[in-house]
This record gives C-alpha cells, sequence and structure tokens, in this order.
C-alpha cells in the first residue's frame, strides 16, 4: 500500500478522472497502483499530531451506538453494517463496471482466488485518527424552519446548506479533517414507538434523508481533503441515491478515491457538548475489528477528546 508519508500533488476536482479510461470522478493511482488507504493517506503523523492540539479539556464520548442485550460469552454473530460502522472500500464498486478502488475487480472481492486486498484490516491497523469536525445540520434547520418532514424520506441535505451550516458554527476545515454531519436521523429514531422501529427496516424501499450527491457536492468534499466522512443516517447520502452527477456518492467516495464512509453515529451527545462549548472540532480516534479481507466493520472504539 501506498506510504502515509508521501503526499502526491492534488490534482484540481476538473482533472478527474486521472486517466480517461478511469470511472467518473475517480482518483485512482494517486497514492500509487498498489494503494490500499485512498484518503486516509492524507492522516500523516505530522496531520495526527496537530489533531491532538485539540484536545483541551480531556472529555470522552463515544459515537457507537450501544446495542440491547445481554450475554456473558464471546461468541459473536452480527451483522457488520447494523449498528454503528465504516463502509470500507470493498462495500459498493462503480455499479456499471463493478470496479473498486484503484480497479479491483469483483472477481478479487468475492471470486475463487479472492483475497484480502483494499480489505478492512488496512483502516483497522492504523485506525482513523485526526481531527473531527462536526456540522449540526439538524439544528440548523430547526431554526430555519426548514421543512423536513421525515428523515426517514430521502431528502436532500444541499451544498449551501452545509457551507451555511460551517459559517454559522465559524469552522474552518483542515487537511485530513474527519468530517461528521448530524441529520436528526437517530433522534427521529428513538422517538419513534417500538413497533414504528421495528417497522422501519421492513419498508418496501429503505429510503434516508442524507447529502445530496451533486457534482458540486463531490467538488466540495474533494477540495476540503477530508480523510473520511460520517452521519447520523444509514447511507450518509440521500437515499436510494437519485445520481444527478450519473453516480452516488458511495461509488466516487469509496471506489473512486478510497475515502471511508461512517454510517449511524450516535452524533447527539456530541452535538450538545459542541454547543455547550462553542467548539466544533475535537480529536478524533476510530478503530475497526481488524478483520482482514471485510467490507465494513463496526466502529469498535471510537471516543472524542474535544475542546
Amino acid at each position: 500500500m501506498g506510504s502515509i508519508e508521501s503526499q502526491p500533488k492534488r490534482p484540481a476536482f476538473n482533472q478527474l478522472p486521472l486517466r480517461r479510461c478511469d470511472p467518473k470522478y475517480s482518483a485512482w493511482g494517486l497514492w500509487g497502483a498498489n494503494d490500499e488507504l485512498g484518503m486516509l493517506n492524507l492522516l500523516t503523523p505530522a496531520i495526527v499530531k496537530d489533531a491532538a492540539k485539540e484536545i483541551i479539556t480531556g472529555e470522552q464520548i463515544t459515537l457507537r451506538i450501544i446495542a440491547k442485550g445481554h450475554a456473558n460469552d464471546d461468541e459473536l454473530h452480527m451483522n457488520t453494517q447494523g449498528s454503528s460502522h465504516w463502509d470500507g472500500l470493498r462495500h459498493y464498486p462503480y455499479q456499471d463496471s463493478l470496479l473498486y478502488y484503484n480497479g479491483v475487480t469483483q472477481d478479487e472481492i468475492s471470486g475463487v482466488g479472492a483475497g484480502t486486498k483494499i480489505g478492512i484490516q488496512n483502516v483497522a491497523r492504523r485506525g482513523i485518527v485526526g481531527r473531527g469536525v462536526l456540522l449540526d445540520w439538524a439544528s440548523y434547520a430547526t431554526a430555519k424552519g426548514i421543512d423536513t418532514k421525515s428523515p426517514f424520506d430521502p431528502f436532500e441535505i444541499t451544498l449551501q446548506q452545509l457551507q451555511q451550516v460551517a459559517t454559522n458554527q465559524a469552522v474552518t476545515f483542515h487537511t485530513g479533517d474527519i468530517l461528521l454531519i448530524r441529520t436528526g436521523w437517530l433522534k427521529a429514531y428513538r422517538g419513534l414507538s417500538q413497533e414504528g422501529q421495528a417497522a422501519l427496516p421492513l419498508r418496501k424501499v429503505r429510503t434516508s434523508c442524507g447529502v445530496q450527491a451533486s457534482e458540486e457536492m463531490m467538488q466540495w468534499h474533494w477540495e476540503n481533503k477530508f480523510a473520511a466522512v460520517a452521519s447520523d443516517t444509514v447511507a450518509y447520502e440521500a437515499w436510494p441515491s437519485r445520481r444527478p452527477a450519473g453516480v452516488a456518492l458511495h461509488e466516487v467516495f469509496l471506489s473512486g478515491w478510497g475515502m471511508p464512509i461512517g454510517e449511524s453515529f450516535d452524533l447527539e451527545a456530541l452535538a450538545d457538548k459542541c454547543k455547550e462549548q462553542g467548539c466544533w472540532s475535537f480529536f478524533m480516534a476510530s478503530v475497526p475489528l481488524d478483520i482482514p479481507g471485510d467490507t465494513s466493520q463496526r466502529d469498535m472504539c471510537n471516543k472524542y477528546l474535544e475542546d
């Protein structure tokens, strides 16, 4: 895989893909043909060291949704996407070609000779550690009286809205930031009755609010040099994606750029603390389970030491 110390010159968004034959908006080869880290290459030791300056009070907040139940043994059977988790680079390919980050094929993922290339182990063995930034879109939408109807509907959060939230919060982005977006999905879910919660995954189409998959949204993410993104929704982008630019954010972020997507993060306590302290950046450390070749994995050590 590529070295986390090497930082090649970043091309402009309008120069993507880097090679004419590659998928739309992809950045294959930016860190070398054999790279398996993608945007996590931005989290150099210098970047992580600088992020540690965010630790002032030393308070810790977990972003994991705590699963209910009781057991004393250590045998686990679980859907790795059933709670707070990171989508890895083997999770969602370009749909028209079934190609993953840096051109990895479906046969290399699940064929007879499949290996562990671009598996979640690459993330687990170094973690996603750096400066986190929270954009509290849910509070912004409430204050502005934006009619969101239900977070379980596929309404789209626009780039202009995210930019306004960042301005209102006086947020300045740094290279390698881990972007978190609070949509209010989890708060709404917890407000449902037990029957409502049970019925939600049984819908014919599992719709959800999220970020709009527009070209300008992709460009904004690229130009801000985020290492990873996450939200409290089940898909980060509005789902099913309308693909106004021809591709979903999942295709571009995971398979085009190698940028992990965190889903179903509990951002409620974090948002309250950020609002209380008037600071929306913090030190973030997140480590998924080390399972070679896994496509996605639950976030097992997701604590925040914040300003």
